[in-house]
């Protein structure tokens, strides 16, 4: 009977060490959901400071490239006001071909607005790839956030869950016997003929 004594309450002071075990368990993992969904939002956060960032560059360089297009349109027609003009001194009606300033000045303005307009296509360019990097970044940073607003939902539901399924401790408190038990004493003949029997 003291061994049945001893083993009960061994098996409580496992239950008891397992129910600390598990609670300790319960609260660290907790805790790593907790600062796993701070740093979520602040990396969410600083995203979102990022998006906005790179939506307002992109605004500017699409305005840069609004203003490098209206410039070089203006090149063009100058360009073609030049050459109309060279044109025109050459089919002029009793006069000799000659090469005098203006016909001079005309060339190298024509010179001038033609390595004006590579230039201004040259930063174009530049600026058109500088859109697109944007664009692309912009691109993968919504990738981000939403990887991250989602992840960000996932552990707030499993924390919800987490907390649905927490049985409170009381409930893990063996219940304790309360059959109060004898010393060994002697059956009567009647019920060790039962016993035998069964």
């Amino acid at each position: 009977m003291k061994e049945a004594v001893e083993l009960r309450e061994a098996i409580a002071l496992t239950i008891a060490e397992t129910n600390n075990e598990l609670e300790a368990q319960r609260v660290a993992t907790e805790f790593a959901f907790r600062k796993r969904l701070r740093e979520m939002e602040k990396v969410y956060s600083e995203l979102k400071w990022q998006e906005k960032n790179t939506l307002e560059e992109i605004t500017e360089l699409q305005k840069d490239i609004q203003h490098l297009e209206d410039d070089l349109r203006r090149k063009f027609m100058n360009l073609k006001l030049c050459h109309t003009r060279l044109e025109s001194r050459t089919y002029r009606p009793n006069v000799e071909l000659c090469r005098d300033q203006a016909q001079y000045g005309l060339t190298d303005e024509v010179h001038q607005l033609e390595a004006t307009i590579a230039a201004l296509k040259q930063k174009l360019a530049q600026a058109q790839d500088a859109l697109d990097a944007l664009y692309k970044h912009l691109a993968r940073l919504q990738a981000d956030i939403a990887c991250k607003a989602n992840s960000m939902l996932l552990d707030t539901k499993c924390m919800d869950t987490r907390r649905k399924l927490t049985v409170p401790a009381e409930k893990f408190v063996p219940e304790v016997d309360t059959f109060t038990r004898t010393t060994n004493r002697t059956l009567s003949p009647l019920k060790s003929c039962q016993l035998e029997l069964a």
